[in-house]
Order: structure tokens, then sequence, then C-alpha cells
């Protein structure tokens, strides 16, 4: 089970690290995420009156993503949270897609744009922000 949930960790991070999703639109986010990655599914349970955001879930390998929005519903920022579990997994992951810029930094250019990704570590779950430089 932990292999398979190993290998699921990895296509996603491929395919999700493939995909830059600043500056893309609310709507197009929601169509990409169901097609790309069926198991993440959209959660619309919760409301937050400060930030503007689209959350998706996958409860099996306990991983959450928030795509968090302007004004005009464009992606600005992403915060991709999972558990422990997944950490070893997903680090070798940003060590082969991006350049590694000290121990929890990483750095890409798509479009003429650069972008840095961010590894924070809490309590209970740690955090990977990918946001514009």
């Amino acid at each position: 089970m932990r292999r398979l949930l190993t290998y699921g960790l990895l296509a996603f991070s491929i395919q999700a690290g493939a995909q830059n999703f600043i500056g893309m639109k609310k709507a197009d986010i929601i169509k990409v995420m169901q097609k790309n990655q069926p198991v993440f599914k959209l959660d619309t349970s919760s409301v937050n009156r400060t930030y503007k955001y689209i959350k998706f879930v996958d409860k099996i390998s306990e991983q959450t993503m928030l795509f968090f929005l302007s004004e005009n519903n464009i992606c600005t920022y992403v915060r991709w949270m999972s558990d422990y579990a997944n950490l070893n997994d997903i680090i070798s992951e940003l060590n082969i897609k991006y350049k590694r810029k000290d121990e929890r930094t990483w750095s890409y250019s798509d479009k003429g744009q650069d972008y840095i990704v961010r590894l924070e570590e809490g309590d209970w779950f740690f955090t990977v922000g990918i946001r514009k430089k």
C-alpha cells in the first residue's frame, strides 16, 4: 500500500510540477485538476472570508492544494500541504524538477517569469509554497 501511495504521489508531483498554475484562471485550474488529478477532489466545505482560494483534497495520501486567487480569479500563489510520510519523496522530486537554492528553497523560470518554491515544516504537516519571485 505504501508503494502505491508513493507512486501516486510521484505521479502527481511530476504532473503538477509541469503545470504552472500561477496566472491561470479559476475555471481553468478546476478543469486541469479534475482532468489530470482525479484523486484530488474539489472541496467547497470551508469558507474563508480573508482569502479567496480553491481547495483540492486527496484524502488517501493526506494532501491538500490551495490555489490563492486575485480579485479577478487569477491564481497568484499555490500552497501544497502534505503529511510527513511524503516528505522525502517530495523533496526528491523538487530536487529533480527545480534548481535548489538552499535546504528548503528552489527556483524555476516559466515564460520569462521567475518563481520561488519554498518548503515549510509545521508541527503536523509540511507545506510547499510556489509564488512569483
